[in-house]
C-alpha cells in the first residue's frame, strides 16, 4: 500500500486497528552483499529531496582514501541492484563539537532530511553523541551527552547549539524516524532515543539499555531543545500523550531479554541486551513501523502500526559467536551493529528491504571488510492463505522455499536444499544454551507428509540432538508438534550420526512452515545437518 492509504495523525501515517503483523516467510542475509567503498561504521542515514542518501560515520575515512576522523559525512548514490557510490563531503570539526574532549569523541546516532525552514529544499539534521573513548577500560560504554547539528548545503557546512541539547545519560543516542524521502512531507520530526549508552555497557559504567523512547520536535525548531515533546503514555483511546519535561518521558517499547546470558563453553562475550543504536522506519507496503536493533551476536526486529506503539518484537537473526568471515569470504557471515533499513530502498509492496550495518574486520582479511556503508538482503512476506498446488517432488527445493535455521556456523544455509548429501552445516557457537532449529518457511501452505533428515558426519564433540528431534510445522501463525514415526528411530549420542538419514512420516499437513527441533548434544552442544527434504506421498504406503 502507498503511505496516503493511511491516516495520518501528526504528520505521522498510522494503521490503527492493525492485529500483529504477522509473517510466514522473515529471512535476513547472513552477510552483506552489496557497499559502496569506505572505512567507517554507523553510517545514519536520510533521503533528501534531491533523491540523494545522506550519511555520517564513525571512526574511519569515510568515503575518502586518506584523513581519519571520528565523525565524516557523505552521500550514497545507486541502488543495491545496480551499484552503490559514496563521495564524501565534510569530516570532523566542520561537522560538529565534541563537548568533553579528550574523554569522549563524536558519534554519529540519527540522521534526517527535511525542509523546516520553508525554502523548498531540505535541510539535514544530524544527531550526534559524545561516546566515550581513550585508552583506558570503559571505551564505547557510555554517551552522556548528544546534540543535533544542521546543514541548510546538504552536508558542506555544519551548525550547531552552544550546548547540547540532552545531558546526564539521557535521551543521547538519538535516532531520527524514517518516514520517506524529505521525511515523507511530515511538519513534525519523531526521535527515537536511548539512555545511558548506545548498546550494551561491558564494563557496567552505566545500566545497559533495555527501554526505547520517543519525542517530536517540529521541523522548524530541531535545534531548540525547549520545543521538544516526549512520549509519556497513552490516553483512555489510545493516542499519544506528551510532554516537554524529558522527566515525565515513558518507554514505547521494553525489552529486558538477555541475549547469550552464559558463556558458551568456548568462552567470549556473554549478556546482551537487544535495545541497541539502530533505525526506526516507516514501510508503507507493511503498513508498518519497524525498528532494527541489534545484540552481540544477533539482529533484532520489532513492529508497531504507530510511532508510539504498540510494539512488538518481529524476527530475530542469530549470527554465533566469533569469529566471522568477511563480505567477501566463500564462507561469508557476520553480524553488523547501529543496524537501519533505509526507506529508499524499500521495495514497493514493502517486503524486500535492505539492512545497512558493520563489523570490523582487518584489512588483510581474504574475506574483506564490513567496516563500510554496507547492505544485506532481507524478506520479510505476510504471504497468501492460497494453498500451493500439490507436488511429487522435493518441496525443499521449490524456488520458494527459504531456510529456517536458529544459526549456521558456516553461513551456508543453502546447505539444507543444495540437492546433495556431502556437505554440511551445524550450529556451533551458539549460545550453548536452548534449541536448535532447522527447516523451512514458505508464502503459501502446501500439503506434505514426510521430512527427510540427514545429519552431519561423526563428530564426538557434537552434532546430534539430545533430546527428539520433535517434527513441528506452522499451521496459521503457530508451530505445532506433529506426531511422526521415524526410521531408524534416532539415538540421542553420538551414535546418531552413524545412520545416512531419518525419515520422518505422519499424516498429512497443510502448513507454511516446517522444522525439526530438539536441544543440541556434545560437550560443545550444536548439531548438524546436510540436507533436509520434505515431500508429499499421500497414496503410497509409508516406509
Amino acid at each position: 500500500m502507498s503511505a496516503s492509504a493511511f491516516p495520518v495523525v501528526d504528520g505521522a501515517p498510522v494503521n490503527p486497528g492493525a492485529a500483529p503483523l504477522r509473517l510466514r516467510v522473515a529471512h535476513v542475509d547472513q552477510a552483506n552483499t552489496v557497499w559502496a567503498d569506505g572505512d567507517g561504521d554507523l553510517w545514519p542515514s536520510a533521503w533528501a529531496d534531491d533523491d540523494g542518501l545522506y550519511t555520517a560515520a564513525g571512526d574511519g575515512t569515510g568515503f575518502a582514501r586518506h584523513g581519519w576522523h571520528d565523525i565524516l559525512v557523505g552521500r550514497v548514490d545507486g541502488m543495491p541492484q545496480a551499484g552503490l557510490t559514496g563521495t564524501p563531503i565534510a569530516a570532523g570539526d566542520e561537522v560538529a563539537p565534541t563537548w568533553d574532549p579528550p574523554r569522549f569523541n563524536r558519534k554519529p546516532t540519527g540522521m534526517v532530511a527535511v525542509d523546516g525552514d520553508g525554502d523548498g529544499r531540505d535541510e539535514l539534521y544530524l544527531a550526534v553523541q559524545d561516546l566515550r573513548c581513550g585508552d583506558e577500560p570503559g571505551i564505547f560504554d557510555e554517551a552522556p551527552t548528544a546534540t543535533v547539528v544542521r546543514s541548510a548545503d546538504y552536508g558542506r557546512t555544519w551548525t550547531w547549539p552552544a550546548e547540547p541539547l540532552f545531558t546526564d545519560h539521557v535521551f543521547t543516542t538519538v535516532m531520527f524516524l524514517d518516514l520517506g524521502r524529505s521525511n515523507g512531507g511530515s511538519p513534525w520530526v519523531y526521535a527515537y532515543g536511548i539512555d545511558g549508552n548506545w548498546r550494551t555497557s561491558f564494563t557496567r559504567i552505566v545500566p545497559d539499555p533495555t527501554a526505547l523512547f520517543l519525542a517530536r520536535v517540529p521541523a522548524a525548531s530541531m535545534q531548540d531543545r525547549s520545543v521538544w515533546q516526549f512520549f509519556t503514555g497513552h490516553d483512555d483511546d489510545g493516542m499519544p500523550r506528551w510532554s516537554h519535561d524529558i522527566g515525565e518521558k515513558s518507554p514505547v517499547l521494553e525489552d529486558e531479554r538477555v541475549m547469550y546470558p552464559e558463556p558458551a563453553p568456548y568462552g567470549g562475550r556473554a549478556g546482551f541486551t537487544a535495545i541497541a543504536q539502530g533505525g526506526v522506519v516507516w514501510n508503507p507496503g507493511l503498513g508498518r513501523y519497524l525498528y532494527s536493533s541489534w545484540s552481540e551476536y544477533t539482529h533484532e526486529f520489532y513492529e508497531a502500526p504507530a510511532p508510539w506503539g504498540p510494539w512488538r518484537h518481529l524476527h530475530s537473526a542469530d549470527y554465533g559467536h566469533f569469529p566471522w568471515q568477511g563480505p567477501m569470504s566463500p564462507l561469508a557471515k557476520h553480524g553488523g551493529y547501529a543496524p537501519t533499513t533505509p526507506s529508499k530502498f524499500l521495495s514497493a509492496d514493502g517486503r524486500d528491504l535492505w539492512l545497512q550495518s558493520n563489523w570490523f574486520f582487518g584489512a588483510a582479511s581474504r574475506g574483506g571488510r564490513a567496516y563500510t556503508f554496507g547492505l544485506r538482503r532481507v524478506r520479510f512476506d505476510p504471504g497468501t492463505d492460497a494453498v500451493a498446488p500439490d507436488s511429487d517432488g522435493n518441496l525443499a527445493l521449490s524456488p520458494d522455499t527459504w531456510p529456517l535455521v536458529s544459526r549456521v556456523a558456516d553461513g551456508q544455509t543453502s546447505v539444507l536444499n543444495d540437492g546433495r548429501r556431502d556437505l554440511v552445516e551445524d550450529s556451533s557457537r551458539g549460545p550453548g544454551a536452548g534449541e536448535d532449529v532447522w527447516g523451512y518457511q514458505w508464502p503459501s501452505p502446501r500439503r506434505f507428509d514426510r521430512v527427510v533428515y540427514v545429519p552431519g558426519g561423526q563428530d564426538s564433540m557434537g552434532g546430534w540432538f539430545a533430546d527428539g528431534p520433535r517434527l513441528e510445522v506452522r499451521v496459521d501463525g503457530e508451530w505445532r508438534a506433529v506426531e511422526t514415526s521415524v526410521a531408524p528411530p534416532y539415538r540421542n549420542a553420538y551414535t546418531a550420526l552413524e545412520e545416512d538419514a531419518y525419515v520422518f512420516d505422519f499424516a498429512e499437513v497443510c502448513a507454511d512452515g516446517v522444522r525439526i527441533t530438539g536441544t543440541p548434544g556434545g560437550h560443545l552442544r550444536y548439531t548438524s545437518i546436510a540436507e533436509l527434504e520434505v515431500w508429499l506421498v499421500s497414496g503410497e504406503e509409508h516406509g
